[in-house]
């Protein structure tokens, strides 16, 4: 496959606008159809010594059985307990084979497996997931069947992955698809439909779709194509290869003239769920996607994302807005969500949107200067998408799913490549006549969801599974794959303006990030609220070096508790061109008394509004509490805000913007000898303040122990889940303490986790990580959402764990924790990003870019007894918040208090 070059011109010292400039390359395939109809396509990218798998199934929420809505879903979840011959379940399995990441998800019309591991375990990864697909249900019985469902359960209550609280995809398919639609129903069920099944029902969906000829593999990475047929072989089930000639499939996309469209209601629909403030859902119907007409659908959604913001100017109750595309085989929907700040007149905040959406796409006719300008807006949006589609390239699993998408329904491996060509074969007028047709008022169809709880079953609790035996602790061949994805050249530039530079160069897709962190964030300077008002009302004052858009560049920034971080992406031959953008964008960062006022007008009343809300009260609480008086306990309201001037924000500006406060990273294909002199002349160039960086927060002394736990307590009237959070203060951090940390993290984070979610079905999910900020301040935080009436038990379950560890510390388990994050370890550095981020995150706390090659080491230095130690001080510094019912609360307290 070849991934498509687009060179508009030769080029002098740098591109000129208009050009993007890379290289050509390709992918060697091998496609193989085998006699059962199973399609298997591998793809040979030899950047990193890792392999994606992707296993698609073409069913997913369009084929549930009525009433039974959220099946396929379900099944998803249960695959990945599935026991085959008395192996153990598919998880523990992954965790053996060194699988750095897995995970699935269902659509509307298929379900994907994901699974990324070091190429050694390819063997492994084929028999396991053959097994997975040809019996997904293998081994489980009522009791596994009964703890998933309430998993799923707890899911549909919260916001997911996706940022959209479970429950709005349902109202938001119900609002354009008609009832008898497919796409009307919820994938991922409701509370009756989910309390409905059975594993019986799972049982005949899986029989009824999951099949050979109902099912594409694609594997891409470090794979040698000419042994590849004998791992299939080998490894895949008898049936599941077949005999005889190939079977031929008929077409997956079912015959679709129109997309459905259902009648608008006379009233907007309203809802109640678990947001911060009002939201407004704006969709459209639009025709099918994983086909080569689609590749429309990618201008249509960015150019949306980039032309709204005009709607904020002449509304100040819209807050926000996000684009999203929901692809199927019959329809798509196109999704704008609009955040408000008060909600007060959701019907003309829905007409200013859609206001701006015929503006986008409207022309003034016999106006020249009108139509030309729309051209050059369509060649920057051309040039974005294109480049996007190259940087997908890059993210090896990101690039697995989607070869497999358009394998799988348009039934030739090609697809991916043809999809690319009509991409670059779009021009304007066909964009513009698809938004006409397809983006009328009319077509919109509105929800509004306003803060509230939107209830739901209340079911007993079901009967908690047996422990289940753990994976092995071997971790000898995962050491080497985590050394040598680490082991990748850095060289450090310090430059004369006291800006010091980090050139990783990564061969294989030419694609360059630049990457750069500013000391400081949103808890320094003089007055709380002043950065995040600097970040929200800073611009670029300065263009001579060109736009973003001239060379199809993506520009990313954000603000975090103890630093700013910006990131320039875009294909190698524009590197010059990113390297003068950034130096003039930080040379050039200003504010004015417009973009304050916008700023106290539009934003801080928002802030206001969700100063109010239980969660962000919760969380700024919980900081003050970990950290108070430190600097990183502030966590700004919108009342200190709106007491920020124009002249504290030019200040801070000036403060924190200076070369010496600068660190950049540029990760990717590049010629170190050609980028180190336009690093000196354009990053060198800059010349601003002292030349030290901003002050460096000392790391606060650790709290006074106590045997009991401090607590906070959020009341959230109704909730159907309450939300736990537990946190303690750590060490000063270094990198040897950093691979300390991160291993409690695995291991509270994995017992917690199999305790509450595996084996009792109370949550969806919790998390453990830690932070480490500028400075040396670190903290452990344990964070998970539970069933309400399940929160006493859940919270004594985390504290106990706390406890058990500060006891002692199983050397198995410690190996276990070691050998899964250095499994992820081994699969997270294919792409330039993994390397822009981890090097700048290392400088930032103070690290040497040699302690990211130095990892695998420190983690393999990490002992039980330093473990213990440092758990036994944090459950003495424990710190518990809870968001939840009042009447909740109690219990869980006296749970905590008692031994």
């Amino acid at each position: 496959m070849g991934l498509l070059c687009v060179v508009l011109g030769a080029c002098s010292t740098l591109p000129q606008r208009g050009q993007v400039v890379m290289r050509d390359v390709s992918f060697p395939l091998r496609d193989f159809r085998m006699p059962s109809g199973l399609r298997v396509v591998v793809e040979q990218d030899p950047r990193a010594p890792v392999v994606a798998m992707v296993a698609l199934v073409g069913v997913g929420g369009s084929g549930d059985p009525m009433g039974k809505e959220g099946l396929a879903h379900v099944v998803e979840h249960l695959a990945f307990r599935a026991r085959h011959g008395g192996s153990p379940s598919v998880s523990t399995r992954l965790e053996d084979a060194a699988a750095g990441y897995s995970n699935a998800f269902t659509s509307m019309d298929h379900t994907v497996y994901q699974t990324v591991a070091p190429k050694e375990s390819l063997d492994l990864l084929v028999k396991m997931e053959g097994q997975r697909l040809s019996a997904p249900l293998s081994g489980l019985t009522p009791e596994m069947f009964a703890v998933e469902r309430e998993v799923v359960r707890n899911e549909l209550r919260q916001r997911n992955e996706t940022g959209f609280v479970g429950q709005v995809f349902s109202w938001v398919h119900a609002s354009v698809y008609a009832p008898e639609h497919p796409y009307s129903r919820p994938v991922i069920g409701t509370h009756d439909s989910l309390t409905a099944m059975s594993l019986a029902d799972a049982q005949r969906f899986t029989r009824a779709h999951y099949r050979p000829d109902n099912t594409t593999l694609v594997i891409a990475g470090d794979v040698d194509l000419a042994r590849v047929e004998a791992v299939l072989l080998d490894n895949l089930p008898p049936e599941w290869v077949g005999t005889g000639a190939p079977l031929a499939v008929d077409s997956r996309m079912p015959p679709v003239s129109e997309p459905p469209l259902r009648a608008a209601p006379a009233q907007m629909p309203e809802y109640q769920a678990a947001v911060g403030s009002p939201e407004l859902y704006i969709s459209w119907v639009l025709p099918r996607s994983f086909d080569e007409a689609s590749a429309i659908h990618d201008f249509v959604r960015v150019n949306l994302s980039r032309s709204l913001g005009g709607s904020m100017r002449r509304d100040g109750d819209i807050a926000g807005f996000s684009t999203m595309l929901l692809p199927g085989t019959r329809a798509s929907l196109l999704v704008v969500r609009v955040v408000l700040t008060q909600g007060s007149h959701p019907r003309r905040s829905a007409d200013n949107m859609l206001d701006e959406v015929q503006w986008t796409w409207s022309q003034a006719p016999g106006h020249a200067a009108a139509v030309l300008g729309r051209e050059y807006d369509f060649q920057a949006l051309r040039r974005n998408v294109i480049t996007g589609m190259v940087l997908e390239s890059e993210e090896l699993l990101s690039r697995t799913v989607r070869r497999a998408e358009l394998t799988h329904f348009m039934l030739d491996a090609r697809g991916y490549t043809r999809s690319q060509k009509a991409l670059m074969t779009l021009d304007g007028g066909k964009v513009t006549d698809f938004a006409y047709k397809w983006l009328q008022r009319e077509r919109a169809r509105i929800i509004l969801v306003r803060p509230g709880e939107s209830g739901g079953a209340v079911v007993a609790a079901p009967v908690a599974l047996p422990e289940e035996p753990p994976a092995s602790a071997r971790s000898e061949r995962v050491i080497q794959a985590a050394q040598a994805a680490l082991s990748a050249p850095v060289r450090t530039l310090k430059l004369d303006n006291g800006m010091e530079v980090l050139l990783a160069p990564r061969p294989g897709l030419p694609v360059v990030r630049v990457g750069a962190v500013l000391g400081g964030g949103r808890t320094y300077g003089p007055k709380s609220g002043v950065a995040e008002m600097a970040e929200y009302g800073a611009f670029r004052e300065s263009w001579f070096e060109g736009n973003a858009s001239h060379w199809g560049l993506h520009v990313y920034g954000g603000m975090r508790r103890d630093h700013q971080r910006f990131e320039v992406a875009g294909t190698s031959g524009n590197v010059g061109n990113m390297l003068a953008m950034l130096a003039e964008q930080l040379s050039s960062t200003r504010t004015s008394y417009d973009a304050w006022r916008f700023l106290q007008e539009q934003w801080v009343p928002l802030r206001k509004t969700l100063d109010s809300h239980p969660e962000e009260r919760a969380q700024r609480d919980l900081m003050q509490l970990l950290y108070e008086p430190h600097p990183y306990s502030r966590y700004a309201t919108g009342e200190e805000l709106s007491r920020v001037s124009e002249e504290d924000m030019t200040a801070w500006i000036r403060d924190v913007y200076r070369p010496a406060n600068t660190v950049v990273v540029i990760a990717g294909e590049f010629d170190v000898a050609t980028v180190e002199p336009l690093v000196r002349e354009y990053l060198g160039g800059w010349k601003h303040g002292p030349t030290s960086p901003v002050e460096v927060p000392v790391a606060p002394g650790l709290p006074s122990p106590a045997t009991k736990p401090r607590t906070l307590v959020t009341a959230r009237p109704g909730a159907t889940q309450g939300h736990l959070q537990l946190a303690c203060r750590l060490p000063t951090a270094t990198p040897e303490a950093e691979a300390r940390y991160d291993v409690m993290a695995e291991l509270v984070g994995r017992r917690i986790f199999d305790q509450v979610r595996a084996r009792q079905g109370a949550s969806y999910g919790f998390s453990a990580s830690t932070w480490l900020g500028r400075g040396g301040a670190s903290h452990l935080l344990v964070d998970g959402l539970v069933d309400a009436p399940r929160m006493a038990e859940a919270a004594k379950a985390v504290q106990d764990t706390l406890a058990s560890f500060a006891q002692g510390v199983d050397e198995a388990e410690l190996a276990r924790a070691r050998k899964r994050l250095l499994s992820r370890d081994a699969v997270s550095f294919v792409s330039s990003e993994s390397w822009v981020q981890s090097l700048l995150d290392a400088r930032v706390r103070g690290f040497p870019a040699e302690s990211l090659a130095q990892r695998p080491a420190h983690l393999q230095a990490v002992t039980a007894e330093q473990v213990k130690q440092e758990f036994d001080g944090c459950l003495k510094r424990l710190v518990v918040g809870v968001v939840a019912d009042k009447d909740r609360v109690q219990p869980m307290l006296q749970a905590l208090s008692s031994p």
